[in-house]
């Protein structure tokens, strides 16, 4: 059964590799910045002031409560990459899958100066503040800059300062993190620390959107969590046409469930060019995307189904 269940994973991804070789690009492979450095492009303040742009960097000098600022689109999975300076008692984070309107959702990466000695190790720099601890404290001197990465892969939450990990978290055995959204916004922590004065900066904000990735996408149905599948199902037909090739093999397989999105994600992607205002080189490209998927396919059932759907679109 192993081995079975490995051949259908390389049969999946290398259809998805095998479309991508026939693009001229490949989707959510690379990191982009979030932050260009010279003014809130691609960021919404939560409410005006508390952040400033200046010589390259995000600033934020509020002083108690503090303002936050937030992306403009939402993110699932991804892998977020920045650094961030504090002051001598700097007092800041970073959101993730937040929305600012739900109270009580997502959660926040702690950056924080060392500066309260009774913080511990569930509520210092790099941990989900108030979750998980980190099992592996990084330093915490102020007035440097340091590297941070947050992997947010499904279920799986890892931070990393400096290239070492300081906390994993696995969502289904957190009692607090239970029923959190998938998605949300990424956003900074406004500085709230309670000394006038004090800062918290970051720079060279940049993300891997891991649903922009086929490969990634299609091993996502095959997740337990519903909501992590229906993530899998909107991002593939978001990605259209080079995931009817591993739709199409999904929709051939044995598992019903796995059947059943792959049949389903065809319908919606092919369903998103047939509106009149979709553009014609979108529709070209799933029309000749299902076109290849017919003779490559040996389920007849599938095949089927493929000529059906072309039909709504030729």
């Amino acid at each position: 059964m192993l081995n079975y269940n490995k051949m259908k994973r390389n049969i999946l991804v290398a259809s998805v590799l095998f479309f991508l070789t026939l693009s001229c690009s490949s989707p959510g492979q690379d990191f982009v910045s979030l932050f260009n450095g010279k003014d809130l492009t691609r960021w919404k303040l939560d409410k005006p002031g508390g952040f400033e742009v200046d010589d390259g960097e995000l600033i934020t000098r509020s002083f108690g409560s503090g303002t936050d600022i937030f992306s403009d689109k939402f993110y699932g999975n991804y892998i977020l990459r920045l650094e961030f300076l504090l002051s001598e008692v700097g007092n800041s984070g970073v959101f993730i899958r937040r929305n600012p309107s739900v109270s009580g959702s997502g959660f926040e990466v702690q950056l924080l100066a060392p500066w309260t000695p009774w913080r511990d190790d569930l509520h210092c720099t790099g941990s989900l503040y108030g979750h998980v601890a980190v099992t592996n404290r990084p330093d915490e001197t102020t007035g440097r800059w340091y590297k941070m990465e947050i992997k947010c892969d499904r279920n799986i939450i890892t931070v990393s300062v400096n290239d070492e990990i300081t906390t994993i978290a696995d969502i289904d055995t957190v009692k607090t993190m239970a029923g959190k959204p998938v998605t949300g916004y990424i956003g900074f922590q406004g500085n709230h620390a309670s000394k006038e004065g004090q800062f918290a900066k970051f720079r060279n904000i940049s993300i891997r959107d891991l649903d922009a990735d086929p490969v990634y996408v299609a091993e996502g149905f095959k997740n337990n969590n519903w909501e992590h599948r229906y993530l899998s199902r909107l991002s593939a037909v978001k990605l259209g046409a080079v995931m009817i090739l591993p739709m199409a093999e999904m929709m051939s397989d044995n598992d019903p469930m796995l059947k059943s999105e792959g049949k389903q994600v065809l319908f919606d992607i092919v369903a998103k060019v047939s509106d009149p205002e979709a553009p014609a080189k979108e529709k070209k490209e799933v029309r000749q995307a299902i076109k290849k998927s017919i003779k490559t396919t040996s389920s007849e059932t599938t095949s089927i189904y493929l000529e059906w759907i072309l039909g709504m679109i030729e």
